[in-house]
């Protein structure tokens, strides 16, 4: 009796599988930096106590360097967490569409800078990178 060997690539499923991790890894770190990120905007600051406009509450504003106070929770609420793809390249991003959030983070000729993605990010870091070091197989 003979013996018989097969070979069979299956190159499409590990493809396949490869990607599907990519992708589920990358969704894992984009929800790590975005968790790290509301942690970032949520708390007490220590600048100038204001009146929220229209009401009799106030609220602490940030202090130049801090993170943004919440006076409405606006930038909060806004921060969005997504995965793209374009060919061979998976890029996940962490921001919001609101445009106040850029000047914030950056400060202008008016306002000091209140970093508040930078250092989500900065502490994010090394759980995003054990998210993308943990075995694939």
């Amino acid at each position: 009796m003979a013996d018989n060997t097969k070979l069979v690539w299956k190159t499409d499923d590990v493809l396949r599988a490869i990607d599907d991790g990519a992708i589920n890894r990358m969704s894992e770190a984009v929800n790590e930096v975005r968790t790290v990120t509301l942690e970032t905007l949520s708390g007490q600051r220590s600048g100038r106590t204001y009146f929220v406009p229209g009401t009799q509450k106030t609220y602490t504003a940030s202090a130049p360097g801090e993170p943004p106070a919440q006076v409405t929770s606006g930038l909060r609420q806004s921060v969005r967490g997504v995965i793209e793809s374009t060919g061979p390249t998976l890029d996940g991003v962490v921001g919001t569409p609101l445009s106040y959030g850029a000047r914030l983070e950056k400060g202008d000729s008016t306002m000091a800078p209140r970093p508040w993605l930078k250092p989500s990010f900065e502490k994010a870091q090394d759980k995003v990178k054990a998210i993308f070091a943990r075995k694939w197989f």
